[in-house]
């Protein structure tokens, strides 16, 4: 995780979303999209705007997958560094790659979708966005289930001084539940989450600590910057 370019992002983001609706390069609504491979981050939570009209790469028809759709989002938010086979039978794409990291559904993982922490029930063309929706393209075995993981923490702390962050797992209809034995990470931080998914750290050293958290069998969650002073 480039823990730089996502200080950097976050500041982006914010300014996006300060946008008026005419200053945005695109017409769809306002959605983040990330990715998740089975050991890395592969793309921070980017914020996007779709566009109109519709995606005909890898031999989609005209007009079957709309650009404004959740496939829409992830073109967006990659530079087109995505790569999907289109299904006549199921009028849908199935992802393989994305930005580098290939996965099918004939190999250990493939592309899962999950909208608002939610695992997607229809493909990629067929996501209806709505502005605020969180989008995560997460590979997952095929064997048993993964859920995502939130991570919550203060906005600003002071050095030297506890504070606490909570992990979260979310369950298949969205809903989150303390986590124990999560673990958060940083610059300088490691710590486990109690029974509650709650953990105490201290920060030493001012400026933009960004954390993140993992577990076993669970997609790792957002990570999550808090300025210290």
């Amino acid at each position: 995780m480039d823990l730089k370019k996502f200080v950097a992002l976050t500041g982006a983001t914010i300014s996006l979303m300060l946008m008026p609706v005419g200053a945005a390069l695109a017409s769809g609504p306002a959605v983040s999209v990330r990715v998740e491979g089975v050991t890395r981050t592969v793309l921070l939570p980017k914020l996007v705007r779709t566009g109109t009209g519709s995606l005909t790469r890898y031999g989609a028809p005209k007009g079957a997958c709309s650009a404004s759709s959740g496939a829409g989002a992830l073109d967006v938010a990659t530079h087109h560094r995505w790569v999907g086979s289109w299904s006549k039978s199921f009028g849908d794409y199935e992802i393989t790659s994305i930005l580098g990291e290939t996965h099918s559904f004939s190999s250990k993982y493939f592309w899962e979708i999950f909208v608002n922490h939610v695992a997607a029930t229809a493909g990629a063309c067929a996501i209806k966005l709505h502005s605020g929706d969180q989008l995560l393209f997460a590979a997952v075995p095929q064997s048993g289930t993964e859920y995502p993981l939130g991570l919550t923490a203060a906005h600003s702390v002071v050095a030297g001084k506890a504070f606490t962050v909570k992990v979260v797992s979310y369950n298949a209809t969205g809903r989150p539940k303390p986590l124990a034995g999560a673990l958060v990470t940083g610059s300088g931080v490691h710590a486990k989450t109690n029974s509650r998914g709650v953990a105490t750290i201290i920060a030493h050293r001012r400026g933009t600590l960004v954390l993140g958290a993992a577990n076993k069998g669970y997609i790792r969650a957002a990570p999550v910057a808090v300025v210290v002073s």
